[in-house]
């Protein structure tokens, strides 16, 4: 009889850490659910942001302000010194990206 009172605690306590464990992995994957959600905005934000680069690129250059191969020197002279001074991965991609927009020929 004494075995079976252990048996029967021992199957609550397994059943209470397995309950613990479903509770803990359902929070994950709210965790993980929002994580990527906020990975989509902020990519989506980038995009916006090199759009409006873009199109202001564009805009000086429509306007005579400056010539698109000036732009692309100024940006490939920011993207050097951003990689000298050790910025970020993300931010340098980030400019590379802005750069790759301007057509070839003015990179």
């Amino acid at each position: 009889m004494g075995r079976s009172i252990d048996m029967n605690a021992s199957v609550d306590t397994l059943a209470e850490q397995m309950l613990t464990l479903v509770d803990i992995v359902s929070a994950q994957e709210r965790d993980i659910k929002a994580l990527k959600e906020q990975c989509r905005r902020l990519e989506e934000h980038d995009q916006a942001i090199v759009v409006a680069f873009s199109t202001f690129f564009h805009v000086l250059s429509a306007g005579r302000v400056a010539k698109l191969s000036e732009i692309a020197h100024i940006l490939n002279n920011i993207i050097k010194i951003a990689e000298q001074e050790g910025r970020p991965p993300a931010s340098i991609k980030f400019l590379q990206d802005l750069a790759a927009m301007l057509p070839d020929d003015q990179r």
